[in-house]
């Protein structure tokens, strides 16, 4: 029901593609192989898709040529590559968002995703195009693309490249004429942000959907860590959400564990940065496992956490101090239990994506009467089942309004710490911490 591993990253992309049929060389016929999933040769590619167009930057056109070399066949049996899209084939653009590095508008693409499918007689014919609305996402001030946008490019392209079916689609790449900075084109989320989805209609989330949303999130948060990147600026503003499936987006931080940037400085959003991170050490898989946690937090409260707080020096010391967001009312407890595992200060106590993947997908499956009489994670699936039911009947009551305070800010920006006390978590987390040791030791031993 959710998505697969992904190997290498790669991206390519696209722009006029004016050709209705594309003969493949006949010496070549080896080099397709749809059940490998493989297209043509680098012979064999078709002379439109890598000639006769130019982003402008040599770095961005041979990683889109490199996509298009590297094709393979989707799901639906065209290939899957990058293309390079004229910014004047774009109508009806609307700014939808905007964060720390970038800004999101929706937008309708006049001749939607080219899409080919090989003849019998070998010929390669283009499906005819259909407009289609689509997310174009501006790199801020990515005139002279860096190493560090061109990161998030091919972090997103081999995610969705390994897992098409199931991941936001990501179609190609444009420039804005007037300021010369690059999008990506992507699939509309069509329902915002988890931040907004939560602000506009929280009441009406039930925890059956709270424990869909986290798994989805899950299945892109283990895949990531498998490529052996952590993500680093992991927040509810980054997770998108259609009518299906939940994505994590924005990788522009994504990186392997332990790589630090040279001038110290953090990024992200205050609230959801692990404590060690917090104190200056490297990013490790286990920062992202420690702001999923904040997250469960505010899925149940569907309040930001520390909205009332100034983001300030005081609130780095509280949460290196172990202070944590509140839960919503009814929370279960086997569920404050888990968020609160996430967020140990102790990187090691908290436990990888897939251990809460399964955690998360057996409580899911058991709240849907799947394994009631299962016993998994120190608990029978009907008293998971009792628990979730018991929670729902306090959702439509838990209250959604809020002041925020003014310097409470939500988009990622740069911090420098010095001299934090070295961070502890306080008696009461101990305590969970102990009895989910002694209720749940199956979970973490998986």
């Amino acid at each position: 029901m959710f998505k697969p591993l992904f190997n290498k990253l790669k991206i390519i992309n696209n722009d006029s593609i004016a050709v209705n049929s594309i003969k493949v060389n006949n010496n070549h016929d080896d080099c397709y192989k749809p059940k490998d999933s493989e297209l043509w040769c680098k012979e064999c590619v078709p002379h439109c898709l890598i000639k006769g167009w130019t982003s402008g930057n040599n770095d961005v056109d041979e990683f889109i040529k490199d996509t298009i070399y590297n094709a393979k066949l989707s799901y639906t049996g065209y290939p899957l590559f990058l293309e390079w899209v004229s910014f004047d084939r774009f109508e009806n653009m609307k700014k939808i968002g905007e964060g720390g590095f970038a800004k999101v508008y929706s937008a309708t693409w006049i001749d939607g995703k080219a899409e080919y499918k090989r003849q019998n007689d070998g010929n390669w014919k283009k499906r005819g195009p259909k407009p289609i609305k689509v997310a174009l996402k501006k790199l801020n001030e990515s005139q002279n693309i860096s190493t560090d946008y061109l990161n998030e490019v091919k972090t997103l392209w081999s995610i969705y490249f390994n897992d098409s079916k199931y991941y936001l689609k990501f179609y190609g790449m444009a420039k804005d004429t007037k300021t010369k900075e690059f999008m990506m084109i992507l699939e509309l989320a069509n329902q915002g942000n988890l931040r907004y989805v939560l602000s506009s209609n929280f009441n009406n989330i039930f925890w059956n959907k709270k424990l869909k949303v986290l798994i989805n999130m899950l299945y892109d948060l283990k895949n990531l860590h498998k490529l052996g990147y952590c993500h680093k600026d992991f927040h509810s503003g980054n997770i998108l959400q259609s009518d299906k499936y939940s994505y994590i987006s924005d990788f522009g931080l994504s990186g392997p564990p332990n790589e630090q940037k040279s001038d110290d400085k953090i990024c992200g959003v205050l609230p959801y940065i692990a404590p060690e991170v917090l104190n200056g050490e490297p990013y490790t898989l286990f920062s992202d496992i420690y702001s999923f946690g904040v997250i469960m937090i505010e899925l149940s409260s569907g309040k930001p956490p520390f909205y009332n707080r100034k983001h300030d020096i005081s609130l780095v010391l509280e949460i290196c101090n172990g202070v944590k967001p509140g839960f919503g009312k009814g929370t279960p407890e086997i569920y404050k239990k888990l968020a609160y595992k996430c967020m140990s200060v102790i990187p090691n106590q908290r436990p990888t994506a897939d251990e809460l993947y399964n955690i998360l997908e057996f409580w899911h499956n058991a709240f849907m009467d799947n394994n009631q009489y299962e016993v998994k994670f120190g608990y029978e699936g009907k008293e998971i089942k009792a628990v979730f039911s018991e929670a729902d009947k306090e959702t439509p009551n838990i209250s959604t309004t809020y002041e925020k305070n003014p310097d409470a800010i939500y988009t990622s920006r740069e911090f420098t710490f010095s001299n934090l006390p070295k961070p502890m978590n306080p008696s009461i987390i101990t305590l969970y911490l102990d009895e989910n040791n002694k209720d749940c030791q199956d979970s973490i031993n998986i």
